[in-house]
C-alpha cells in the first residue's frame, strides 16, 4: 500500500509502529527519525529509510514553518492496520 507520511511544521508523528515493513523517500522538509533502541537519523529531501515491522518509531519535523513530506510503501498482510499507536 502506498503511504504519504507527512508531518506538520513543528510537530511529530507520535510514537507508533506498523505491522509490516515501511519504506519511505523524503520529498521535502527536514527533521529526524527516532527508532527505539537506535540513534536518531536526519531526514531531508532525497533521504530514504526503512523501518522493520513492529519497530516503535517517531518522525519529528525540525521546521516551525515548512512541512516534512514523504512518500513510500507499507508491506503488510491484508487486513492489518496501517498504524498502531505505541503504548
Amino acid at each position: 500500500m502506498s503511504i504519504h507520511p507527512d508531518v506538520a511544521p513543528g510537530a511529530s508523528s507520535g510514537k507508533h509502529y506498523h505491522p509490516g515493513d515501511e519504506f519511505v523517500y523524503i520529498l521535502e522538509g527536514s527533521g529526524t527519525l527516532e527508532v527505539e533502541g537506535k540513534s536518531p537519523v536526519s531526514l531531508e529531501r532525497g533521504v530514504t529509510y526503512h523501518v522493520a515491522p513492529q519497530q516503535v518509531h517517531e518522525a519529528k519535523n525540525a521546521s516551525e514553518t515548512a512541512p516534512l513530506k514523504g512518500v513510500g510503501i507499507l508491506i503488510a498482510e491484508k487486513g492489518q492496520p496501517l498504524v498502531v499507536p505505541a503504548k
